[in-house]
Protein backbone atom coordinates (compact mmCIF):
# COMPACT_ATOMS: atom_id res chain seq x y z
CA UNK A 1 0.00 0.00 0.00
CA UNK A 2 2.98 2.29 0.89
CA UNK A 3 4.04 2.05 -2.87
CA UNK A 4 1.24 2.07 -4.53
CA UNK A 5 0.81 5.82 -2.41
CA UNK A 6 4.30 6.55 -3.08
CA UNK A 7 3.43 5.51 -7.20
CA UNK A 8 0.25 7.81 -7.00
CA UNK A 9 2.25 10.55 -5.15
CA UNK A 10 5.25 10.54 -7.98
CA UNK A 11 2.86 10.98 -10.88
CA UNK A 12 1.08 13.75 -9.38
CA UNK A 13 4.13 15.57 -8.60
CA UNK A 14 4.95 15.27 -12.49
CA UNK A 15 1.87 16.31 -13.90
CA UNK A 16 1.70 18.93 -12.34
CA UNK A 17 5.29 19.61 -13.28
CA UNK A 18 4.12 19.47 -17.01
CA UNK A 19 3.16 23.16 -17.59
CA UNK A 20 0.03 24.54 -19.17
CA UNK A 21 0.44 25.85 -22.61
CA UNK A 22 1.14 29.73 -22.51
CA UNK A 23 -1.65 31.67 -23.58
CA UNK A 24 -0.76 34.29 -26.93
CA UNK A 25 0.48 37.64 -25.53
CA UNK A 26 -0.58 40.28 -27.87
CA UNK A 27 -0.19 44.13 -27.72
CA UNK A 28 -1.65 46.58 -29.36
CA UNK A 29 -0.34 50.38 -29.55
CA UNK A 30 -2.49 53.29 -30.86
CA UNK A 31 -1.67 56.61 -31.56
CA UNK A 32 -5.15 57.72 -30.43
CA UNK A 33 -7.88 56.47 -28.43
CA UNK A 34 -9.32 53.82 -28.40
CA UNK A 35 -12.98 55.30 -28.20
CA UNK A 36 -12.41 57.54 -31.28
CA UNK A 37 -15.09 55.69 -33.21
CA UNK A 38 -12.86 55.24 -35.99
CA UNK A 39 -9.08 54.48 -37.23
CA UNK A 40 -7.92 53.53 -33.72
CA UNK A 41 -11.45 52.19 -32.31
CA UNK A 42 -11.45 49.54 -34.92
CA UNK A 43 -8.07 48.25 -34.08
CA UNK A 44 -8.84 48.03 -30.37
CA UNK A 45 -12.28 45.83 -31.18
CA UNK A 46 -9.69 43.46 -33.24
CA UNK A 47 -8.09 42.86 -30.08
CA UNK A 48 -10.91 42.36 -27.96
CA UNK A 49 -11.73 39.82 -30.66
CA UNK A 50 -8.15 37.99 -30.73
CA UNK A 51 -8.95 38.06 -26.80
CA UNK A 52 -12.10 36.61 -27.07
CA UNK A 53 -11.42 33.52 -29.75
CA UNK A 54 -7.96 33.29 -29.03
CA UNK A 55 -8.17 33.15 -25.05
CA UNK A 56 -5.00 35.78 -25.69
CA UNK A 57 -3.43 37.93 -22.64
CA UNK A 58 -3.90 41.51 -24.61
CA UNK A 59 -2.40 44.58 -23.43
CA UNK A 60 -3.64 48.44 -25.18
CA UNK A 61 -1.48 51.59 -24.95
CA UNK A 62 -3.13 54.83 -26.08
CA UNK A 63 -2.47 57.86 -27.15
CA UNK A 64 1.38 57.34 -27.92
CA UNK A 65 3.57 60.22 -28.93
CA UNK A 66 5.78 59.56 -31.92
CA UNK A 67 8.77 60.20 -29.71
CA UNK A 68 7.70 57.36 -27.61
CA UNK A 69 6.90 54.67 -30.84
CA UNK A 70 10.19 52.85 -30.45
CA UNK A 71 10.66 52.73 -26.80
CA UNK A 72 7.16 51.07 -26.47
CA UNK A 73 7.94 48.20 -29.23
CA UNK A 74 11.33 47.74 -27.43
CA UNK A 75 9.43 47.34 -23.92
CA UNK A 76 6.93 44.86 -25.21
CA UNK A 77 9.65 43.07 -27.26
CA UNK A 78 12.04 42.35 -23.84
CA UNK A 79 8.67 41.27 -21.71
CA UNK A 80 8.15 38.41 -24.51
CA UNK A 81 5.08 39.11 -26.38
CA UNK A 82 3.93 37.17 -28.82
CA UNK A 83 1.92 40.06 -31.74
CA UNK A 84 2.99 43.74 -31.32
CA UNK A 85 0.63 45.71 -33.43
CA UNK A 86 2.14 49.09 -33.94
CA UNK A 87 -1.37 50.70 -35.55
CA UNK A 88 -0.70 53.13 -38.25
CA UNK A 89 2.04 54.34 -40.93
CA UNK A 90 3.44 56.44 -38.54
CA UNK A 91 4.94 53.36 -36.90
CA UNK A 92 7.60 53.13 -39.89
CA UNK A 93 10.63 53.91 -38.84
CA UNK A 94 10.22 53.05 -35.23
CA UNK A 95 9.33 49.74 -36.17
CA UNK A 96 12.11 48.92 -38.79
CA UNK A 97 14.71 49.75 -35.92
CA UNK A 98 12.89 47.68 -33.46
CA UNK A 99 12.86 44.80 -36.02
CA UNK A 100 16.07 44.82 -36.30
CA UNK A 101 17.50 45.18 -32.45
CA UNK A 102 14.83 42.31 -31.71
CA UNK A 103 14.73 40.08 -34.88
CA UNK A 104 12.42 37.16 -33.29
CA UNK A 105 10.03 40.06 -32.08
CA UNK A 106 6.42 39.49 -34.48
CA UNK A 107 5.79 43.23 -35.05
CA UNK A 108 2.99 44.45 -37.31
CA UNK A 109 2.25 48.09 -38.67
CA UNK A 110 -1.13 48.28 -39.73
CA UNK A 111 -1.79 50.63 -42.70
CA UNK A 112 1.60 50.63 -43.55
CA UNK A 113 2.36 51.08 -47.42
CA UNK A 114 6.05 50.40 -47.01
CA UNK A 115 7.69 46.92 -46.74
CA UNK A 116 9.19 46.83 -43.49
CA UNK A 117 12.44 44.43 -43.20
CA UNK A 118 11.48 41.68 -40.25
CA UNK A 119 7.95 43.35 -39.47
CA UNK A 120 5.00 42.93 -41.12
CA UNK A 121 3.40 46.02 -43.06
CA UNK A 122 -0.46 45.74 -43.46
CA UNK A 123 -1.43 47.92 -46.59
CA UNK A 124 -5.64 48.34 -46.90
CA UNK A 125 -6.40 48.71 -50.50
CA UNK A 126 -9.07 51.36 -50.64
CA UNK A 127 -8.84 52.64 -54.11
CA UNK A 128 -10.95 50.17 -55.32
CA UNK A 129 -13.40 50.28 -53.07
CA UNK A 130 -13.57 53.92 -53.65
CA UNK A 131 -14.06 53.54 -57.28
CA UNK A 132 -17.37 52.12 -56.19
CA UNK A 133 -18.50 55.72 -54.15
CA UNK A 134 -17.36 57.13 -57.18
CA UNK A 135 -19.77 54.80 -59.54
CA UNK A 136 -22.63 55.72 -56.80
CA UNK A 137 -21.50 59.31 -56.86
CA UNK A 138 -22.20 59.49 -60.70
CA UNK A 139 -25.62 58.12 -60.98
CA UNK A 140 -27.29 60.56 -57.96
CA UNK A 141 -25.26 63.88 -58.62
CA UNK A 142 -27.55 66.51 -59.94
CA UNK A 143 -25.37 68.78 -59.82
CA UNK A 144 -22.87 67.33 -61.75
CA UNK A 145 -20.15 68.07 -58.69
CA UNK A 146 -18.37 65.47 -56.66
CA UNK A 147 -15.70 66.58 -53.70
CA UNK A 148 -13.36 64.34 -51.45
CA UNK A 149 -12.51 65.79 -47.63
CA UNK A 150 -9.62 64.30 -46.61
CA UNK A 151 -7.93 64.59 -43.22
CA UNK A 152 -3.60 64.72 -44.68
CA UNK A 153 -2.68 64.40 -48.24
CA UNK A 154 -1.08 60.86 -47.87
CA UNK A 155 -0.76 57.56 -49.67
CA UNK A 156 -3.94 56.03 -48.62
CA UNK A 157 -5.98 59.26 -48.91
CA UNK A 158 -5.21 60.07 -51.94
CA UNK A 159 -5.81 56.62 -53.04
CA UNK A 160 -9.41 57.57 -51.77
CA UNK A 161 -9.62 60.42 -54.18
CA UNK A 162 -8.34 58.34 -57.76
CA UNK A 163 -10.60 55.84 -56.48
CA UNK A 164 -13.40 58.42 -56.54
CA UNK A 165 -12.21 59.85 -59.95
CA UNK A 166 -12.20 56.48 -61.51
CA UNK A 167 -15.78 55.40 -60.66
CA UNK A 168 -16.70 58.80 -61.62
CA UNK A 169 -15.75 58.46 -65.26
CA UNK A 170 -16.77 54.28 -65.29
CA UNK A 171 -20.65 55.75 -63.91
CA UNK A 172 -20.21 58.08 -67.69
CA UNK A 173 -22.59 60.81 -66.14
CA UNK A 174 -20.91 63.83 -66.84
CA UNK A 175 -19.86 64.12 -63.20
CA UNK A 176 -16.96 66.02 -62.36
CA UNK A 177 -14.51 65.91 -59.33
CA UNK A 178 -13.83 69.04 -57.44
CA UNK A 179 -10.11 69.15 -56.64
CA UNK A 180 -9.54 67.15 -53.48
CA UNK A 181 -9.86 69.36 -50.25
CA UNK A 182 -7.44 68.81 -47.38
CA UNK A 183 -8.64 69.68 -43.39
CA UNK A 184 -4.63 68.70 -41.90
CA UNK A 185 -6.76 67.19 -38.99
CA UNK A 186 -8.38 63.63 -38.02
CA UNK A 187 -9.86 64.67 -34.95
CA UNK A 188 -11.13 68.66 -35.32
CA UNK A 189 -15.12 68.36 -36.94
CA UNK A 190 -15.36 71.99 -36.85
CA UNK A 191 -12.41 72.02 -39.57
CA UNK A 192 -14.05 68.85 -41.43
CA UNK A 193 -17.07 70.95 -41.76
CA UNK A 194 -15.39 74.39 -43.14
CA UNK A 195 -13.81 71.41 -45.68
CA UNK A 196 -17.58 70.25 -46.61
CA UNK A 197 -18.86 73.84 -46.25
CA UNK A 198 -16.16 74.54 -48.71
CA UNK A 199 -16.77 72.05 -51.25
CA UNK A 200 -20.60 72.82 -51.28
CA UNK A 201 -20.24 76.10 -52.00
CA UNK A 202 -18.08 75.13 -55.07
CA UNK A 203 -20.89 73.17 -56.38
CA UNK A 204 -20.43 69.67 -55.26
CA UNK A 205 -23.77 67.54 -53.80
CA UNK A 206 -21.98 64.92 -53.13
CA UNK A 207 -19.15 64.68 -50.55
CA UNK A 208 -16.22 61.24 -50.18
CA UNK A 209 -14.79 62.14 -46.66
CA UNK A 210 -12.20 60.05 -44.98
CA UNK A 211 -11.82 62.25 -41.86
CA UNK A 212 -12.11 59.69 -39.08
CA UNK A 213 -12.89 61.10 -35.97
CA UNK A 214 -13.91 64.52 -37.47
CA UNK A 215 -16.60 62.84 -39.56
CA UNK A 216 -19.22 64.25 -37.29
CA UNK A 217 -18.11 67.61 -39.55
CA UNK A 218 -18.88 66.76 -42.91
CA UNK A 219 -22.30 64.81 -42.05
CA UNK A 220 -23.47 67.97 -40.35
CA UNK A 221 -22.47 70.06 -43.34
CA UNK A 222 -24.03 67.77 -45.84
CA UNK A 223 -27.59 67.89 -43.45
CA UNK A 224 -27.37 71.34 -43.41
CA UNK A 225 -27.26 71.89 -47.03
CA UNK A 226 -30.44 69.31 -47.23
CA UNK A 227 -32.63 71.18 -44.81
CA UNK A 228 -31.83 74.16 -46.38
CA UNK A 229 -33.43 72.77 -49.51
CA UNK A 230 -30.35 71.34 -51.41
CA UNK A 231 -30.49 67.39 -51.89
CA UNK A 232 -26.97 66.37 -50.91
CA UNK A 233 -25.10 63.11 -50.46
CA UNK A 234 -22.16 61.95 -47.82
CA UNK A 235 -20.04 58.52 -47.86
CA UNK A 236 -18.40 57.06 -45.14
CA UNK A 237 -15.02 55.42 -44.18
CA UNK A 238 -13.08 53.58 -42.42
CA UNK A 239 -15.87 52.15 -40.26
CA UNK A 240 -19.70 51.85 -41.26
CA UNK A 241 -20.68 55.15 -40.51
CA UNK A 242 -24.09 54.59 -42.38
CA UNK A 243 -26.08 54.72 -39.15
CA UNK A 244 -24.44 58.22 -37.92
CA UNK A 245 -26.74 59.99 -40.51
CA UNK A 246 -28.60 57.34 -42.63
CA UNK A 247 -30.78 60.69 -43.74
CA UNK A 248 -27.65 61.42 -45.89
CA UNK A 249 -24.87 58.63 -46.22
CA UNK A 250 -25.38 56.55 -48.80
CA UNK A 251 -22.99 54.11 -48.04
CA UNK A 252 -19.38 53.69 -46.11
CA UNK A 253 -16.09 51.92 -47.52
CA UNK A 254 -15.72 49.87 -44.67
CA UNK A 255 -11.89 48.36 -43.52
CA UNK A 256 -12.16 45.33 -41.85
CA UNK A 257 -9.50 45.93 -39.52
CA UNK A 258 -10.87 43.77 -36.77
CA UNK A 259 -10.70 40.54 -39.35
CA UNK A 260 -6.93 41.31 -40.57
CA UNK A 261 -5.39 41.25 -37.10
CA UNK A 262 -7.38 38.39 -36.03
CA UNK A 263 -5.80 36.58 -39.24
CA UNK A 264 -2.05 37.96 -37.96
CA UNK A 265 -2.39 36.95 -34.80
CA UNK A 266 -3.69 33.60 -35.95
CA UNK A 267 -0.70 33.00 -38.10
CA UNK A 268 1.43 34.68 -35.20
CA UNK A 269 0.88 31.13 -33.34
CA UNK A 270 1.96 29.29 -36.59
CA UNK A 271 4.75 29.81 -38.82
CA UNK A 272 5.30 33.26 -39.30
CA UNK A 273 6.61 34.77 -42.58
CA UNK A 274 7.68 39.10 -41.86
CA UNK A 275 6.72 40.82 -45.51
CA UNK A 276 3.49 42.95 -46.84
CA UNK A 277 0.15 42.48 -46.76
CA UNK A 278 -2.05 44.09 -49.50
CA UNK A 279 -5.65 43.38 -48.14
CA UNK A 280 -8.21 44.81 -50.49
CA UNK A 281 -11.19 43.81 -51.73
CA UNK A 282 -9.96 40.14 -52.29
CA UNK A 283 -10.90 38.37 -49.19
CA UNK A 284 -13.64 41.15 -47.96
CA UNK A 285 -10.85 43.34 -46.10
CA UNK A 286 -12.08 46.51 -47.66
CA UNK A 287 -14.91 47.01 -49.42
CA UNK A 288 -18.02 49.16 -49.71
CA UNK A 289 -21.22 48.91 -47.35
CA UNK A 290 -24.23 50.73 -48.90
CA UNK A 291 -26.94 52.40 -47.14
CA UNK A 292 -29.54 50.23 -48.43
CA UNK A 293 -32.48 51.79 -46.63
CA UNK A 294 -31.76 55.54 -48.08
CA UNK A 295 -33.94 55.96 -51.27
CA UNK A 296 -31.30 57.13 -53.36
CA UNK A 297 -29.77 53.37 -53.07
CA UNK A 298 -32.07 51.96 -55.78
CA UNK A 299 -32.00 48.21 -57.58
CA UNK A 300 -30.20 49.94 -60.34
CA UNK A 301 -27.26 51.09 -58.10
CA UNK A 302 -27.18 48.11 -56.11
CA UNK A 303 -26.73 46.22 -59.27
CA UNK A 304 -24.56 48.54 -60.84
CA UNK A 305 -22.03 48.62 -57.68
CA UNK A 306 -22.12 44.54 -57.76
CA UNK A 307 -20.82 44.11 -61.33
CA UNK A 308 -18.43 46.57 -60.58
CA UNK A 309 -17.19 45.13 -57.75
CA UNK A 310 -17.64 41.28 -59.76
CA UNK A 311 -15.02 43.42 -62.65
CA UNK A 312 -12.52 44.87 -59.72
CA UNK A 313 -12.03 41.37 -58.42
CA UNK A 314 -12.01 39.48 -61.92
CA UNK A 315 -9.36 42.34 -62.94
CA UNK A 316 -7.10 41.33 -59.97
Amino acid sequence: MGNVLRWVAVVAVAVLAVPASAALRVALILPGSDTDKGWNQMAAEGLAQIKRELKAETRTVTNVKSSDFYNQISNFAEDGYDLIICHGGEFEKAAAQAAKTYPKAKIVVGGCPVDLKGAVAVEFLIRDASELVGLVAGKVSKAKKAAFVGAMKVGPLEACYDGMVAGLKTAGTGVEPLPALWTNSWDSPILAREGTENALRAGADVIYQNVDAASLGVFQAVQAANKAGRPTFAFGCNSNQNAIAPDVILGSVVLDIQKAYLDLAKEATGKWTPGPRKLGLQGGYVDLVLNEKHPAVTAEIKTAVADLRKSLLDRK
